[in-house]
């Protein structure tokens, strides 16, 4: 007879659950009998059958202690057997077995089952929510579901692995608003766990995958998603620093990493012989791991944009804690850091790959027609303020505290309290949505990910450098060691040729990832985006990229100005930062057309890194930070590169080298075709360059007397590239040096006669300085080094026990600093003689003059005197030495300052230049220290022999020797008048008579004007008592100098009549 639909539920029940009522029943004798249950039922004059009204008093009796402690498998394993056996019923009634069926016994029979399920369901959460409700036995529920997340769903039929996703989805519906975050917490820690593990830890080995795709499938349901930025162990107060690396949720799956510091094994194995294979075998290494790391971005990008998108509270969770590990790891950005206490290279590039995915909507807009919505004031708006207020703020204050320490663009610590208390004050709120937190999250991860990374990628080559060097040196220089050292030669060298291997090791690993085209080309168009962002906060306008930008007045307010000075430094710092890594080490990436993105006039190589370098070199008073003007210099002179060794321009001199030889990247042609093309460019581009030669001086590091000389050679080779490239580029430079002494000023300089005077007698200054030590400096090591090369020890008489160690080292000194100096000295002696042929007058200034000549005749003297033999070294090349076109642009300053040009002139401006070459000239001939006719005629001697100069520049160079000496018949007379003058009419420090006394407010002394301006260019203070002071606070004395030149008149005649 046909079942009732009671007794039909009694057996398939009984049977999913594996228990049974009737012991009598001989078709059950395996199942557990619960006759506790069964004792009830007839005691309540209920059926003693199974049925949904019943099923949960029976499944609880089944999950007894005794009962799970007999059956020998956990809670949760049982759970999931029996759902799995009511599934499979549920299928075959869906399925063609259930076809024979009345259609309303089989939803009947398929609703009973649900229920059945719906209940076992809610205890599988129970039991991972509290596992401590139930016996504890076998298997636990997390390491069940882990299992079958990472088993092969294909492998066997009607497997978990196969029926996961429909328990998950089921799980996810029953718990959706009862807790799902606790009942998924535990499977996902379980999952981070065997993360940890070494066979799933290295992107070696495919455990990581199967990993990866255990996530994934979690992720994909979106109740699921949703829950996990509230499980208590997404984001945890007790961790931060390296913990949020293993102690958060997500930070094991973070962690896999293709860098050599997360994974040993990929240095030690992968790269174990790298450095002996081609490059060819290496790119194949490289792009086999790049591929894997693509695989591993993609996957976590997948994961986070489901969480991101499941809700707006869970975006501001996962915003959260993206911001908070970023503030906790923060010591990742210093000079040294410690590994143990911050998250390592891997989890921050994979969080900073992750971010630059989630911001491409917006930054791959080749119109950036969604930049105006990213709010300057981000860091008010959103970083300091709580949840509650609209912020991001975590509830230890972690973030708050990060982003309000941070340095700024151009504000001090009391300013940007001052500003942030009353931002906080303000009771406005951010309406841009996830664009800004978007881009300010992606920025501070890059931040703290790539550019950190960059810092010590850079680092790690040059350590690298200086270990081969210092190889090399002790392998060619056996000689300098004692005998004792030789001795022990063989095993040092043994042991330093292993490390070395093992730094090379290191580098391939770190070159698949620091050179990735893909990362690489990612976080240029983020960058495209900054720095649209930052030129946006400086446009005259304020409308920039939707309007072409107009460049802000040299004083004029920058738009929202209080909001660009309080932005964070890094914002500009990293892009310029990324820029030049690129620019040296990966250059393909600034052409590449995914890279340039954008429409015409937004592309990132063409247009964007011009008009930025540009904009912030020409308006320096916008960025407080000297060090990034410098960088901006860095990434000018790498893409205007002209090799020192083709160089085929020097001022008035014969020969020089045959250009074309040396093959530069295309990039290099491209950009200055981009800086021609580029209207900014070719009206600002020189004048801000002069202007950052002479503020350069001062950088506020402890190492600022060295690092302008770096920046001041990058600025001369790349005015040098500009001079020689185009002739607007030297119109400019004229016009710019003319243009104050005519009374005019363009916007393209300061905007101000009286600052463009200043910027050019500084920079005049600063240039007679530079040549005057570089040049004392460069040849004195050259001099060590000759004597030390004299007295170097050979195979065949070597150094004496301890005799020599005190020579290698001076020696090694000297070389390092010769090589830099003598490249500094070259440019800045070329830049002084091709700046003195096209504009002469600011070298003739008074003020400027004698020292000038004293600097000119000093280095004449080195190059040409007696000691010039001493300067010749062995290898002369080595050091960019070439004493014979030194010589030749030195003397070529002298024709330029002393004989006039010839040029067609008013009757004034002949005058002008009359009296200017006539005070050079006989500030020459005054220089008793150095000057000689028989200096003048050696070094005459040696152009003419070396055929340096053609027969016309030697001429007029005669001319000017014999200027010189009837000059120095008249300092005959000079010094009798400064015999014969009062104390009063001479010059105090000098010592010389005064022709334009002025009065120092500061001291109440009198000096002559021309020597105290001298005096203020290299040192804005009073020489008598070190007060404050500046030219304009001279004070004329119109009456004395009437007095003075009286007196001398008198003086003169009397001269002369003797």
């Amino acid at each position: 007879p046909e079942k009732s639909f009671a007794q039909w539920q009694d057996d398939a029940l009984s049977n999913i659950l594996s228990v049974t009522l009737d012991n009598t029943n001989p078709k059950r004798g395996t199942r557990c009998y619960l006759k506790s249950v069964a004792d009830e039922l007839r005691s309540e004059g209920l059926a003693v059958l199974i049925t949904t009204q019943v099923f949960e008093r029976v499944l609880v009796a089944r999950l007894d202690e005794d009962m799970v402690v007999a059956s020998g498998i956990s809670v949760f394993e049982y759970l999931v057997g029996s759902w799995q056996m009511s599934q499979t019923v549920v299928s075959n009634l869906c399925g063609a077995k259930g076809k024979a069926l009345d259609l309303a016994v089989r939803e009947a029979r398929v609703q009973a089952l649900r229920e059945a399920q719906l209940l076992l369901v809610s205890y599988m959460g129970l039991s991972l929510q509290i596992p401590d409700m139930f016996p504890q036995q076998g298997r636990s529920g997390r390491a069940i579901i882990v299992d079958a997340l990472l088993a092969d769903p294909n492998a066997n039929a009607n497997s978990l692995a196969e029926q996961l996703p429909e328990l998950l989805s089921q799980l996810a519906a029953r718990f959706a608003n009862d807790g799902l975050p606790e009942v998924i917490a535990p499977a996902i820690s379980e999952l981070g766990l065997r993360t940890l593990q070494r066979a799933n830890r290295s992107l070696l080995q495919p455990g990581f995958r199967s990993i990866l795709a255990a996530l994934d499938t979690l992720t994909t349901n979106r109740q699921i998603a949703a829950a996990i930025p509230h499980m208590p162990t997404f984001d945890p107060e007790e961790c931060n620093g390296r913990r949020m690396q293993t102690g958060t949720a997500l930070g094991p799956f973070m962690a896999l990493s293709g860098f050599p510091a997360g994974d040993e094994s990929i240095t030690k194995v992968y790269y174990s012989d790298a450095p002996q294979r081609s490059h060819q075998d290496r790119e194949s290494l490289h792009t086999s791991l790049r591929t894997t790391v693509q695989f591993l971005h993609s996957a976590l990008f997948e994961i986070v944009n489901r969480l991101i998108r499941s809700g707006a509270d869970e975006r501001t969770l996962v915003i959260q804690l993206s911001l908070r590990t970023l503030a906790t790891n923060a010591l990742r950005s210093g000079m040294q850091v410690d590994f143990t206490k911050v998250v390592d290279d891997g989890f921050a590039d994979n969080l900073a790959f992750v971010w630059m995915r989630l911001s491409e909507p917006f930054t791959n807009d080749a119109r950036l027609t969604r930049l105006a919505r990213v709010d300057p004031d981000w860091v008010t708006m959103r970083a300091l303020r709580s949840v509650a207020d609209g912020g991001l703020n975590d509830d230890q204050s972690h973030i708050s505290t990060y982003w309000r320490e941070l340095t700024r663009i151009d504000a001090d610590k009391e300013q940007i309290d001052a500003y942030l208390e009353q931002r906080l004050r303000d009771q406005m709120s951010s309406d841009g949505g996830f664009i800004p937190d978007c881009f300010f999250t992606t920025a501070v991860a890059l931040h703290l990910g790539l550019v950190s990374t960059i810092a010590r990628y850079i680092d790690m080559m040059k350590q690298i450098g200086r270990f081969k060097n210092e190889i090399e040196r002790v392998r060619n220089s056996p000689g300098t060691l004692t005998p004792a050292q030789r001795a022990n030669l063989p095993l040092v060298m043994q042991r330093w040729e292993s490390q070395l291997q093992d730094m090379k090791r290191e580098k391939c690993a770190m070159d698949a990832q620091m050179l990735d085209p893909r990362r690489l080309i990612c976080a240029m168009v983020f960058y495209r985006f900054v720095i649209c962002f930052l030129l946006r906060q400086v446009d005259a306008q304020g409308v920039f990229p939707q309007q072409a930008f107009t460049m802000p007045a040299e004083n004029g307010d920058v738009n929202a100005a209080e909001k660009w000075r309080m932005l964070p430094e890094f914002l500009i710092e990293d892009a310029i930062e990324f820029v030049v890594f690129v620019t040296t080490y990966a250059p393909d990436v600034l052409t590449d057309s995914t890279a340039q993105v954008g429409d015409d006039g937004l592309r990132m190589f063409d247009d964007i890194l011009p008009l930025f370098i540009v904009t912030f070199l020409a308006r320096p008073k916008l960025i407080r930070n000297p060090y990034l003007k410098a960088k901006l210099v860095d990434i000018l002179h790498y893409l205007t590169y002209r090799d020192p060794r083709e160089d085929d321009d020097y001022v008035d001199t014969l020969g020089g080298n045959i250009p074309g030889n040396i093959r530069l990247h295309p990039s290099i042609q491209q950009f200055q075709a981009n800086l021609d093309n580029n209207t900014l460019a070719r009206a600002y581009l020189v004048p801000a360059l002069v202007r950052f030669y002479v503020d350069i001086e001062q950088t506020g590091s402890s190492s600022q007397f060295y690092e302008k000389f770096q920046t001041r050679y990058y600025i001369a080779r790349t005015l040098r590239a500009l001079w020689a490239r185009a002739p607007r580029y030297v119109e400019v430079t004229r016009r710019f040096f003319m243009q104050s002494g005519l009374g005019t000023s363009e916007a393209t300089t300061t905007g101000s006669t009286r600052r463009d005077q200043r910027v050019i007698e500084e920079f005049v200054t600063r240039l007679m300085t530079d040549t005057t030590y570089l040049l004392d400096e460069s040849l004195s090591k050259l001099a060590v080094i000759r004597d030390i090369e004299k007295r170097q020890p050979t195979a065949e008489a070597p150094a004496a026990e301890g005799n020599d160690s005190d020579d290698a080292s001076r020696l090694n000194d000297a070389e390092s600093r010769a090589r830099s100096l003598v490249s500094l000295a070259n440019e800045t002696v070329h830049m002084l003689a091709f700046l003195s042929r096209l504009v002469p007058r600011p070298f003739q200034a008074s003020e400027v003059v004698s020292r000038l000549a004293a600097m000119l005749n000093y280095n004449l003297q080195q190059l040409a005197g007696p000691k010039c033999s001493s300067l010749k070294v062995q290898d002369m090349q080595k050091y960019s030495f070439n004493p014979r076109v030194l010589l030749s642009e030195l003397t070529s300053v002298y024709v330029h300052l002393g004989l006039p040009t010839g040029k067609q002139q008013s009757a004034a401006a002949l005058i002008e230049e009359t009296e200017a070459i006539d005070r050079f000239v006989m500030a020459v001939a005054e220089d008793d220290r150095s000057y000689s006719q028989a200096l003048f005629n050696k070094a005459l001697y040696i152009l003419e022999q070396r055929s340096l100069k053609n027969a016309q520049s030697l001429t007029r160079l005669r001319e000017f020797a014999l200027k010189c000496q009837g000059a120095k018949v008249d300092s005959r007379a000079m010094l009798f008048l400064e015999n014969e003058a009062p104390d009063h009419y001479l010059d105090p420090l000098l010592a010389s008579l005064m022709t334009n006394p002025v009065r120092l407010p500061t001291s109440d002394n009198v000096m002559e004007l021309s020597a105290i301006k001298g005096q203020l260019l290299s040192d804005p203070r009073d020489p008598f008592n070190r007060a404050p002071l500046s030219v304009d606070m001279l004070e004329p004395l119109p009456e004395l100098k009437r007095e003075i030149a009286e007196w001398r008149e008198r003086k003169l005649a009397e001269y002369q009549a003797q």
